[in-house]
């Protein structure tokens, strides 16, 4: 969508201050929000072809849904 939009800035904002909140979410409740900041933050990562950082990240995204018994997400962040 936003890259058919034509208006990537506004794109990069909102993502930016959604990933912000996930954050938050995640140090006050780890147990169900931190594997998703991993996984948002290894899609922005491999978005901008930084791969071993995105590896990183969907490895911690795996991990902690493993830990937090996230079966289903623990599944997405292996894909």
């Amino acid at each position: 969508l936003a890259r058919k939009s034509g208006d990537e800035q506004q794109w990069h904002e909102r993502g930016k201050r959604s990933k912000l909140a996930l954050k938050k979410w995640a140090e006050s409740s780890c147990w169900t929000f931190e594997n998703k900041w991993y996984l948002l933050e290894a899609e922005e990562s491999y978005c901008n072809n930084d791969f071993e950082v995105a590896k990183l990240f969907y490895e911690k995204a795996t991990s902690s849904a493993k830990e937090h018994k996230f079966v289903h997400e623990e599944a997405l962040a292996c894909e």
